[in-house]
């Protein structure tokens, strides 16, 4: 506060006048550009704004690159393919190579194993009856499998040259197994089945040759054979050379033990439809730049939800530059306009933000945090898409209203907001439904002294956000199937949101109030109860100092509701700010009741260092007892670096000439106060003192001294870094002369009787005295 041509202020009835013409002859106050630039905490200001300005674009521009859809929704919006691409048709590929694997051939590989011992048994047969003229020679498993007679013997025994079996043998038995057995297949009656249903067959031979397509006949083996298929046998038989003779003996020999000649090939038929399935080519199909993609009130379905992606993606890798980059300047240019005007308002508004550093680096690293959280909460599960907006945005209100002001938090949610607005890519709706919830929580929040102040707000804000969320839904939903029951979800979603944040701030306000360094109304509900350990300890120990402070916590609270301050601050503050005084209670007047007063015996300078060694010791105390920073620059401030006056008058009486006595050497250390409800205290704390002292305490002298201890107060510096204007200066002098009237008003007094014969005179009104 200016002090310049400052001139004393005056009682009665040309106060008023005076005051007026103080106005006037004080300088004007305005907002100079060159001050501000010499601040220096400018620059540190905006080097972290800048940073918020940066961490914001890139984040915005992040978000909106994610996407906010999923199927089964509503679309709001129409939206339209932004370049050419093509892409591949997955269900009609799958449906080709479906097809080439069926189409594959079927692979067979010949029993070899089979078919040589059949080769070995027939080609070994004349050998094995040579010589032989019984039946009875010949062993029963010979006998078994060939089906064997006495009238078979000379007809094999043609077939035998020299001991071996002649040409002619050996060569229908390869004609048998090489052209006929190779090349017809035995098939069990399973893959007997298979095969007549197969159209593509093909037979790998030994070598690898590759007989593609396989026409030949089949012939099923069974059990019990049908007619057909021995018949079919006994012609395979004949085409190889056979004579008639022998032919009943070798059929015999095949159906002894059939076995499959074919074997089917599993391993490399599926191997050979994965090739065919992988030959095909991806069938491709083209998008054009200005396609719908989806339609506003169609439900997305899955395949559209693909396509979004796909869009997406495609969009990313294949825009030009001047398609994915001139967006984003214009992104970053209006962001650049937010922060801005967030600096410029919070340079002039709030200087303590910009002095202290660490505070904008938590408001700006909280701000970029909440929009990252909505950003992957949204892109991740899109249907709570308003619970994620509004959970992150007024998480980050309640905080800034809670460590701050209401203005401050109100811009701050218009701010982020349209931060969140941005980075989810919607409308303008959305981003006044935002606003709406968070000034609704703020003016909900004004002042939080109990606990259920946060769950009612949460609770008052749940519902606006709810219907909010309805009205938002009925303007951008059309009127479809199913739009109705989104619309109810959204509205569910944002309610839940906000009445889940109360909860969770309810729960991290201790850290939110360590981090922030600030006093919600609730801790200090809790701190002026009396019976708080420092508190009662002040009672106990020193009750007179324990009465002045609630006498102090009185008047200080009607001065600063006077003027729109923090009231239960000043009065919590109030109470603790001479805790300093238990260490030394006796040294102070309200505690001396034996009317002995101990400074009598001590020199000035003794007696300074106690009087200002209880704002030490209160701060200490204070630490000690774990109270908040806000509290503990009460207790620091409440005398300023104001003038011991007492001491330094003694001091200047004793003191020679040699030894002169400075003004310096007896002022509290200080620091001055800081705040509008610091310097209420002090003002509050030196009129409750002084008024005590006077003999009559009427009104006129109330006012007088109320008056005179203010402008000493401000001639001395006290309040010039509080930033009290001169308008709440006087309303605060006139609050404090109200209850202090209020306090020392006067009583009618009451003559005692001098006999019980002699009437009682009328009582007449007498100013009660106060005790110094």
């Amino acid at each position: 506060m200016s002090r310049s041509n400052y001139k004393s202020r005056a009682t009665g009835p040309k106060s008023g006048r005076r005051r007026e013409e103080l106005r006037r002859i004080l300088p004007k106050s305005g907002v100079s550009l060159s001050a501000i630039l010499a601040r220096p905490e400018l620059l540190k200001s905006v080097l972290l704004l800048m940073v918020l300005f940066i961490a914001a674009s890139v984040i915005v521009c992040w978000g909106r690159d994610q996407i906010y859809v999923r199927d089964g929704q509503i679309m709001t919006e129409t939206q339209l393919k932004r370049v050419d691409y093509r892409v591949e048709d997955k269900t009609a590929t799958r449906a080709r190579r479906e097809e080439a694997s069926r189409a594959a051939p079927r692979i067979y590989r010949l029993n070899e194993s089979y078919l040589e011992r059949l080769e070995v048994a027939i080609t070994g047969l004349p050998r094995a009856l040579e010589g032989v003229e019984a039946i009875e020679e010949i062993s029963e498993e010979l006998i078994r499998e060939f089906q064997l007679t006495e009238e078979s013997l000379p007809a094999i025994q043609e077939f035998i040259t020299d001991g071996e079996p002649s040409e002619a043998w050996k060569r229908y038995t390869t004609r048998l197994i090489d052209e006929q057995l190779r090349r017809r297949p035995l098939l069990s009656s399973q893959e007997f089945q298979v095969y007549t249903t197969t159209l593509n067959r093909a037979l790998v031979l030994p070598d690898g040759t590759v007989i593609s397509p396989l026409r030949a006949e089949p012939i099923e083996l069974r059990s019990e054979m049908r007619s057909d298929s021995i018949t079919r046998i006994r012609e395979l038989i004949l085409a190889a050379g056979f004579p008639e003779s022998v032919v009943p003996y070798v059929k015999a020999r095949l159906l002894s033990d059939p076995q499959p000649t074919f074997q089917h090939d599993s391993a490399e038929t599926e191997r050979r439809a994965e090739m065919a399935a992988a030959e095909v080519e991806p069938v491709m199909v083209a998008h054009e730049a200005g396609e719908v993609l989806y339609r506003r009130g169609e439900m997305l379905s899955a395949g559209t939800y693909e396509n979004v992606i796909i869009e997406s993606q495609e969009f990313a890798a294949n825009a030009s530059l001047m398609d994915r980059w001139m967006p984003r300047v214009g992104i970053a240019g209006m962001l650049a306009i937010l922060c801005i005007f967030l600096a410029g308002y919070i340079i002039l508004a709030y200087p303590r933000i910009t002095r202290n550093a660490l505070r904008l680096s938590a408001m700006v690293a909280m701000l970029a945090g909440m929009l990252v959280l909505s950003i992957l909460v949204a892109s991740q599960v899109p249907p709570v898409l308003y619970a994620a907006a509004i959970g992150s945005t007024l998480f980050a209100v309640i905080v800034l209203q809670l460590a701050y002001d209401q203005r401050l938090a109100l811009f701050l949610a218009a701010i982020q907001g349209a931060f969140v607005t941005l980075a989810l890519n919607q409308g303008v709706a959305w981003f006044l439904l935002l606003v709406a919830g968070a000034g609704v929580m703020i003016l909900q929040l004004r002042d939080v002294r109990h606990r259920n102040s946060l769950i009612r707000a949460a609770g008052v804000t749940a519902v606006v956000l709810s219907i909010g969320a309805v009205l938002v839904g009925l303007y951008e939903y059309p009127l479809v199937a199913g739009a109705t029951q989104q619309i109810i979800w959204n509205a569910v979603w944002a309610g839940g949101a906000a009445f889940a944040v109360g909860f969770v701030v309810l729960g991290i306000l201790p850290s939110i109030e360590k981090m922030f360094g600030i006093t919600t109304g609730m801790t200090l509900a809790e701190l002026r109860d009396p019976k708080q350990p420092l508190l009662r300890q002040l009672q106990q120990t020193a009750p007179g100092t324990y009465n002045h402070s609630l006498q102090v916590a009185n008047i200080a609270e009607a001065a600063a509701d006077a003027i729109g301050a923090d009231g239960l601050l000043v009065y919590v503050g109030a109470l603790y700010h001479d805790v300093g005084k238990m260490n030394k209670p006796d040294y102070f007047v309200e505690n001396q009741s034996s009317g002995v007063n101990k400074h009598d015996k001590l020199s000035p300078a003794m007696s300074l260092l106690v009087i200002v060694g209880h704002v030490k010791d209160g701060v200490e105390l204070a630490r000690e007892y774990g109270l908040p920073r806000s509290l503990i620059h009460f207790i620091e401030a409440h005398h300023g670096t104001t003038l011991v006056e007492y001491f330094y008058h003694a001091a200047k009486t004793q003191a020679s000439k040699k030894s002169a006595v400075t003004e310096v050497e007896f002022r509290y250390p200080g620091p001055k106060p800081r705040t509008k409800e610091a310097a209420i205290m002090m003002l509050s704390d030196a009129v409750e003192s002084a008024t005590r002292a006077m003999a009559e305490p009427n009104p006129a002298r109330i006012e007088s001294l109320v008056r005179e201890l203010s402008h000493k107060r401000l001639m001395d510096g006290q309040f010039d870094h509080s930033d009290l204007t001169f308008r709440e200066l006087t309303l605060i002098e006139d609050a404090i002369i109200s209850r202090l009237c209020a306090i020392h008003h006067s009583r009618i007094s009451y003559p005692s009787s001098k006999s019980s014969s002699e009437p009682e005179p009328a009582p007449t009104p007498k100013p009660a005295t106060a005790s110094a």
